[in-house]
């Protein structure tokens, strides 16, 4: 996830560092949480899938809570250097080897696996089956080393789209069937993802012969939403429970995708938006730790941060 996402939804994704905190006293009783530091997002207080979440659904509260960025450098710095032991990452861009992602096994979060949207009056069977093959590729796996690619190795996003497109065999023989159709994809350049899927989706349409244009720099929900009920981008990669959550704050988002993509079909049925199949990829908050910490005190899923310590 990136910021505006976290905004809609919320932070639930812990990181926990080399360093173990100093001992100290949450709320609810000593813990291995109330030892603990925990780096969060500036909305986490206040966000009921990040703090309030925590002690709601696994009874933890930190020492302290000290508000930092959204799973960005700010929280891995600080992790590094050891100034916090809880931090908050995303699962598509935990990229450190020292990081061991822990189960959420009382589902705080909800699922978020990516799914294209498409303005209703310029979809048709080609384009659903040209995008739903691009996410039926794509794993969180790939999702995260496509985001290393980008990332880290500072590759760009048409050489990883066409490198994804043709390990996976997803281009064909070129057809006219676009021919004379202009569609525009709506990019959030926070989210490496949309960077990479736009451009293999611009690269098999045009193979299909539609014209295809992007505009870049969406930044939030609060931008590309009106930009596609609107009709002016006519397609953009969404996260399932994060844009339910968006458009219904009161969705009753949950771990099952299929419940969330149900959801999120009713509240786009209105808007004149069909939703696509959505990828095994999920973009979600998750609880990390290095191994030596998770070796240390037995760490393998959330819950364990409410042990004794």
């Amino acid at each position: 996830m990136r910021q505006h996402r976290m905004h809609a939804f919320g932070a639930a994704l812990v990181v926990l560092a080399l360093a173990a905190g100093a001992c100290g006293s949450g709320g609810g009783g000593k813990t291995l949480a109330s030892t603990f530091v925990f780096g969060a997002p500036p909305d986490c207080p206040t966000n009921p899938f990040c703090q309030i979440g925590l002690k709601k659904t696994y009874g933890i509260e930190f020492k302290e809570v000290k508000k930092l960025d959204f799973g960005g450098p700010l929280t891995v710095n600080a992790l590094k250097s050891g100034a916090i032991q809880v931090g908050e990452l995303f699962s598509s861009s935990i990229y450190n080897p020292d990081f061991v992602g822990l189960v959420d096994d009382k589902h705080l979060e909800a699922a978020d696996n990516l799914v294209p949207l498409v303005r209703k009056s310029l979809d048709s069977p080609d384009i659903d089956t040209i995008l739903n093959a691009v996410m039926a590729k794509l794993t969180t796996q790939k999702l995260l080393a496509l985001n290393k690619e980008f990332d880290i190795d500072k590759k760009d996003g048409v050489t990883i789209a066409n490198e994804f497109i043709q390990a996976n065999g997803l281009l064909g023989s070129p057809t006219t069937t676009g021919s004379g159709k202009t569609l525009t994809i709506g990019v959030s350049s926070k989210f490496n993802e949309q960077v990479i899927l736009a451009e293999a989706f611009k690269i098999l349409l045009e193979n299909a012969g539609y014209t295809v244009n992007t505009k870049e720099d969406l930044e939030s929900r609060k931008i590309s939403d009106p930009a596609l009920f609107s009709g002016q981008i006519d397609i953009k990669v969404e996260y399932l429970a994060s844009e339910s959550i968006q458009n219904d704050p009161s969705a009753k988002v949950s771990g099952d995708p299929s419940n969330n993509e149900s959801i999120l079909k009713q509240l786009m049925s209105g808007k004149g938006v069909d939703v696509l199949n959505f990828s095994p990829a999920t973009d979600e908050n998750v609880f990390v730790v290095t191994k030596a910490t998770a070796s240390k005190y037995g760490l393998s899923k959330v819950s364990d941060l409410a042990k004794k310590p």
